[in-house]
């Protein structure tokens, strides 16, 4: 579904509930940043060396109505910046729906979802857009992107188990499928495909700490059409995601630690990370086998929270093995309670291969910006 269509389907379930007398509940978030390369002898796909100001800028509108005690719609909105090329001094702009389902809760414990809602891979996917929720200026992308896909168009059920006054344990199970399609530079586009998705998830949530275990599979196929010679780079290929994740968050102190797993029964290519700032613009190596993981710590000193990230990304194709490192330093002033500012300066140095870089090599980079939700 293209983003017009997914826009349209919002208004028309937004005009329902108008027509019907409905509330209509709004919120909203956004994210102004400004992003720079300082220096390295390698340029991240992302970043160059001119200061750019729409890179992980965002604006999103979160529109939702309860129907009765029982059944609700929810849908959320989003316009975010996207690089098109390097050197692209005029903005470009994205604009779709990150999610738009219908959701039946029968009782207290338990809720069904249906139509397309985000794919619970990651600690922060249930707000992965939302830079105020979390303590980065981006996301662990390195990571984030063992799942080339955020949302899925699905069925998806949750239970709620109260273990005690404390504690609870959440099972989900979900199903679906996603279709990204990238426009290609001489005229056609390539489509990913990736169908028959299913998983489940655990999250166990205890004073302050949350645990959280994901396994998903999906087949993956790829139909390339430049208006000539339409291609299939491969079909059917089976890969599976395993991710898991732990979050401390009480008493001023701040852990977020992930780890994830992808393996595919072959190589080819697939879509750019939707997890990056440029959904959906061009394709990169399909690794065999990809390992990830990161860990941050920070500190609450009133209203300044400084954090320290480190990752390591590890991937495999035929016989060759590469390795991508992080290492982040970041600092986050809590202006109110609606406004954050935050800014976080990057060393990324890669060995086998580019990974996320123009080359492989090293490079030093610097992000700063206010993250804000009304």
């Amino acid at each position: 579904m293209n983003s017009w269509k997914k826009l349209g389907t919002v208004s028309l379930f937004v005009f329902s509930a108008l027509a019907q007398g409905q509330e209509i509940n709004l919120s909203g978030f956004a994210s102004a940043h400004v992003t720079q390369q300082l220096g390295g002898n390698s340029t991240p796909e992302y970043y160059s060396n001119n200061t750019n100001y729409y890179n992980f800028t965002k604006f999103g509108l979160n529109v939702g109505s309860k129907i009765d005690d029982q059944w609700s719609i929810q849908s959320q909105l989003l316009v975010s910046g996207k690089r098109v090329d390097v050197g692209a001094e005029t903005p470009q702009w994205n604009m779709y729906a990150n999610w738009l389902f219908a959701s039946y809760r029968p009782t207290d414990n338990f809720r069904m979802r249906i139509g397309r809602q985000l794919f619970p891979a990651w600690l922060v996917s249930e707000y992965i857009d939302v830079g105020y929720m979390y303590p980065w200026t981006e996301t662990p992308h390195s990571v984030y992107e063992l799942s080339p896909f955020k949302s899925i168009n699905g069925l998806s059920f949750d239970h709620t188990i109260q273990l005690s006054n404390k504690s609870k344990l959440t099972v989900l199970v979900f199903g679906g499928e996603e279709q990204i399609r990238i426009p290609l530079a001489g005229g056609g586009h390539e489509d990913n495909n990736y169908g028959s998705v299913i998983g489940s998830e655990l999250t166990l949530q205890s004073s302050g700490h949350k645990f959280r275990l994901m396994g998903a599979n999906y087949k993956l196929a790829t139909n390339i059409d430049d208006g000539v010679n339409p291609t299939a780079d491969f079909k059917n290929n089976s890969v599976t995601v395993v991710t898991s994740g732990y979050k401390y968050d009480q008493n001023d102190i701040l852990v977020y630690a992930e780890y994830g797993i992808r393996e595919g029964n072959t190589s080819g290519t697939q879509v750019s990370s939707p997890y990056l700032p440029y959904d959906g613009i061009s394709s990169r190596s399909f690794n065999k086998r990809a390992r990830a993981g990161y860990l941050t710590f920070g500190y609450w000193f009133n209203k300044v929270l400084p954090h320290l990230t480190l990752s390591q990304t590890n991937w495999q194709t035929g016989s060759v093995e590469g390795t991508q490192d992080l290492y982040s330093l970041g600092l986050n002033y809590k202006i109110n309670d609606n406004i954050i500012f935050k800014t976080n300066v990057g060393y990324t140095i890669t060995n086998n291969g580019p990974a996320h870089m123009d080359a492989e090599g090293d490079a030093t980079t610097w992000v700063g910006g206010v993250d804000m939700i009304f």
